[in-house]
């Protein structure tokens, strides 16, 4: 069966068509049998990506960023031939932290780089989370993420972003200057800066594989499985997202953030040992298998995200690791990794 090619060619305010006609004269180029689907709104991709598994196709390649990644991920493993599937990366997304935790480039001029390594087909399988949170509703509710989960700070940025870029989307002109990373990183400013006047912090009971841990007065939580955070950040250089285990990420406070930015920037000259030299000691990361996580908070529940899209925030998160269950197409030095 041809592989099947997943994307929307209306991101990007439509250059992503573009994008899209290189991706497939590429894919023909290296020798790749393959066919298009768009991608459908509200989650139905889900459903394609399923129904193309059961007919057979056993190549699917993604195009587009984390939220397409995750999508299209979900659907290969509600197949009953998950375990046959290989799954492509092609980022083309804001953050991309799936494609650049396994070494590839990002964006269209990266297209004929990573179709490469597709048509090369080294493959690694990678850990899933599933999370089950309670407290949004009458029943609990569950998903899977692949990259990140998180409550506090950056979800509530997440948020921000969404609005501020559907707000800046209606102003002609303007949305071609101020969007992508721009748009977050105003969001992020935006929401650092009221945690100076309103109180964001809050208070979380953990146990992580039958280990008792509280986090008092933290402004987030993240738990961890690839190792790029935000596009640009490397939160815990041992994370590996195929060693059955995740890191969670305390931010204790303003000044664990603004060392943690400033130190795990993958860019930065700051190293944690610098800023331990000078006393700022940077909150360590934890690693577990199955976390759950009650949240304490005087007021509205902190803000929740899965793979950098929003989602209900509840009063406790359950995260068990399903490891080495995702198979996707990476570069050959990753695959030996």
């Amino acid at each position: 069966m041809p592989a099947v090619l997943f994307a929307n060619p209306t991101a990007q305010s439509g250059q992503a068509a573009d994008w899209i006609r290189t991706a497939r004269a590429l894919l023909d180029s290296a020798g790749i049998p393959h066919t298009f689907q768009a991608t459908a709104p509200a989650g139905g991709t889900v459903g394609l990506v399923r129904d193309a598994v059961e007919a057979g196709a056993r190549l699917v390649i993604y195009m587009g960023g984390d939220g397409t990644f995750a999508e299209v991920a979900k659907g290969v493993l509600g197949s009953s031939h998950a375990a046959e599937v290989a799954m492509g990366m092609l980022p083309t997304g804001t953050a991309n932290d799936q494609g650049k935790s396994f070494g590839l480039a990002a964006g269209p001029g990266a297209l004929e780089a990573n179709i490469r390594h597709i048509a090369a087909g080294a493959t690694l399988s990678i850990d899933v989370g599933a999370l089950t949170v309670t407290g949004v509703g009458e029943a609990p509710a569950t998903d899977l993420f692949f990259d990140s989960f998180s409550i506090g700070l950056g979800a509530a940025t997440l948020a921000t972003r969404n609005r501020d870029r559907e707000l800046v989307g209606k102003i002609p002109g303007l949305g071609m200057l101020y969007r992508d990373q721009l748009v977050y990183a105003g969001a992020l400013v935006q929401r650092f800066l009221e945690s100076y006047v309103t109180d964001v912090k809050f208070d979380v009971s953990a146990d992580i594989d039958g280990r008792a841990y509280r986090f008092t007065d933290v402004l987030d939580i993240i738990v961890k499985n690839t190792r790029i955070f935000g596009g640009e950040w490397v939160l815990d250089p041992r994370a590996e997202a195929d060693d059955g285990q995740f890191e969670l990420i305390p931010i204790t406070g303003r000044r664990d953030f603004t060392s943690k930015m400033l130190s795990t920037l993958r860019q930065s000259p700051i190293a944690a040992d610098d800023l331990r030299a000078l006393g700022l000691d940077l909150a360590p990361a934890v690693v577990g298998k199955k976390f759950t996580l009650d949240v304490k908070v005087d007021g509205p529940r902190p803000a929740a995200q899965i793979d950098g899209e929003e989602i209900p925030a509840g009063d406790r998160y359950e995260i068990e690791v399903a490891p080495r269950c995702l198979r996707l197409v990476v570069p050959h030095d990753e695959a030996g990794a």
